[in-house]
């Protein structure tokens, strides 16, 4: 029998997890099994042609939200041109309703629910020794033209049935890594699809560091670790992270999400012994309005998480990444504003703002109707008004979201956008975005392509369309994050230096020459590089000129336009440094 595993990832660089736990059971029947991954951004006529040319006698798909109309759009003409062969869907997609997708969908054979790792083991087990299995719990299948929905057993075993899936696989080290180390969640967030499952499973300590030492070992870019509240238990999560930490290799990183109400002075002093770049923290907040929480079954009070939150930003060697979801119940456009800034002043890395999606199983999902809630019929299901905000509202956000995306979460502004949001908006970081959209709608930048350098002087355009006082201080600001974030020395047009008289004041390349041929000067500035010559150094820095001393704001001093004095920042990009040398 050749059994074929599939998934359609959202992105190249993912690797589907559940096919893996697959592939590793089915390894123990002797049978040809193998894997491909595909993308949704490939054309719908190559993955059919590669997965046709394969000829195999069994398909297995992992089915999402992102990729159901597309596994359904694969699937119907496979069976055209292979009728023979046994179409095997699963995963959370196709686990609920699941007699009404195989009644709209005829091409699917059979559909395994839950965790699919023994149930599809037994299945294709009893397929080979040509047994019964009509009485098999979790699945769903066609006899003679009907559909059998036998009985679910949702329980978690994953501490008993989960194999190492990367076991034997070849590995590409830039890709990401899925791992999980418990399955399930303590809490029952009712939009989220983890309170199905009952309690939370944990995989043995020993057995996790023998996995981890595998990704370690292969140098593999990032691991990211699928357990839904991953500090759940303590000693669990310190156990994995002090491992880490012993045998780290330098270049793997490692992502979790974590809960902030389980975040305690032990955990934060052991964070601080981390180098930086090693973890990544993902903190669903969602929202700071207590009505809201309440209302979803999240058990969490904002006045109580932040203090641990603004604690992990602090430490400034953690990547910390937070989540927002706009369409919650009993939040509306100006409480959600609220929420908004109140997460933003935590200054995380990263800040989130996602649409509900009314996911299926899920409990907001079958309170739908008591909630007014709109939303899309296809996959991702994602809301379009309800009781308490409506489209209107939902695409102003989205606009909000579109600008912290390419402003914020690029992070390629950060001291001329710190500088606008704290000093000019005092904080108000929503009211920031959303003029700023306001701006983008008008002069229909969105519905244009806009290059990276673009972007800076757009952020200037509008200051000064906010007749801001400081607009020559927000043009030091931009052309400073420009140079140190994009590593470029030809400053988009706008935001160049001006003298007096209004020309272009630039270092020569004599002068820089003439810096750099200074042993003294490489000695105090560029120690790394005393014995390059300035003909290759070059290649290496940037001179630029300021009207203001501009690297105090790297000290989190953000200076006033009334405290001008022109310098001269030396641009070290080898090493990532600048310094003020004239």
């Amino acid at each position: 029998m050749k059994i074929m595993l599939t998934a359609i990832n959202s992105k190249y660089i993912h690797t589907n997890l559940a096919i893996r736990y697959l592939y590793q059971n089915l390894r123990k029947l002797d049978e040809e099994v193998f894997i491909k991954e595909y993308t949704i951004n490939q054309h719908f006529e190559d993955l059919l042609k590669s997965i046709y040319e394969e000829q195999p006698d069994v398909v297995g798909i992992s089915c999402y939200v992102w990729n159901i109309s597309l596994v359904h759009q694969i699937g119907r003409e496979l069976k055209k041109v292979l009728p023979e062969t046994r179409v095997i869907l699963g995963g959370p997609e196709v686990a609920f309703d699941t007699r009404k997708i195989m009644e709209k969908e005829d091409y699917i054979d059979m559909i395994v629910k839950g965790e699919g790792e023994t149930t599809f083991y037994e299945l294709i087990r009893r397929m080979k020794e040509n047994e019964s299995y009509h009485d098999m719990e979790n699945i769903a299948f066609r006899v003679r033209g009907k559909i059998i929905e036998n009985t679910s057993n949702p329980s978690n075993t994953f501490h008993e049935l989960a194999p190492f899936p990367y076991e034997g696989l070849s590995v590409d080290p830039n890709k990401i890594y899925y791992y999980e180390s418990a399955r399930g969640c303590p809490y029952n967030c009712e939009y989220c699809l983890s309170s199905t499952i009952s309690g939370v499973s944990f995989l043995p300590m020993e057995k996790v560091h023998r996995d981890l030492d595998f990704f370690l070992k292969n140098k593999v870019k990032q691991v990211k670790f699928v357990d839904r509240t991953f500090n759940a238990n303590k000693s669990h999560a310190l156990g994995i992270m002090k491992h880490i930490l012993k045998n780290r290799n330098g270049i793997t990183n490692f992502h979790f999400e974590i809960t902030a109400e389980l975040i305690d002075e032990d955990f934060i002093e052991f964070l601080k012994t981390a180098p930086k770049g090693l973890f990544q923290f993902e903190v669903g907040v969602q929202s700071t309005n207590q009505e809201t929480l309440s209302a979803i079954n999240r058990k969490m009070d904002f006045s109580k998480i932040k203090a641990p939150l603004e604690a992990l930003v602090k430490l400034e060697n953690i990547h910390i990444h937070l989540d927002l979801i706009a369409g919650l119940p009993y939040e509306d456009y100006f409480t959600f504003r609220k929420s908004f800034n109140e997460v933003f002043s935590l200054g995380a890395d990263k800040l989130q703002l996602g649409f509900l999606k009314l996911l299926k199983g899920s409990e907001l999902r079958n309170k739908a109707e008591e909630y007014g809630y709109v939303y899309t019929d296809g996959s991702p299901y994602e809301i379009l008004e309800n009781q308490w905000i409506n489209y209107t509202e939902i695409l102003k956000l989205k606009d909000v979201e579109d600008l912290l995306e390419k402003y914020w979460n690029d992070r390629g502004f950060p001291c001329s956008l710190g500088y606008i949001i704290n000093t000019l908006y005092k904080t108000n970081a929503f009211k920031f975005f959303e003029d700023f959209s306001h701006y983008w709608k008008e002069r229909d930048l969105d519905e244009q392509s806009q290059s990276k350098e673009s972007l800076y002087v757009i952020v200037l355009e509008f200051c000064q369309s906010q007749d801001f006082d400081e607009i020559l201080y927000i043009q030091n600001l931009l052309r400073l994050d420009y140079l140190k974030e994009n590593q470029k020395r030809k400053i988009p047009k706008g935001l160049e230096a001006k003298t007096s008289e209004e020309k272009n004041q630039v270092w020569s390349k004599e002068e820089a020459h003439e810096f750099l041929q200074s042993i003294e000067n490489k000695k105090q500035y560029l120690p790394h590089a005393v014995d390059i010559s300035a003909k290759k150094l070059i290649k290496k820095v940037h001179f630029e000129v300021f009207e203001y001393p501009i690297t105090k704001v790297l000290d989190k001093d953000l200076l006033t336009a009334s405290e001008p004095k022109a310098c001269v920042i030396l641009f070290d990009y080898e090493y990532d440094q600048l310094y003020l040398i004239k």
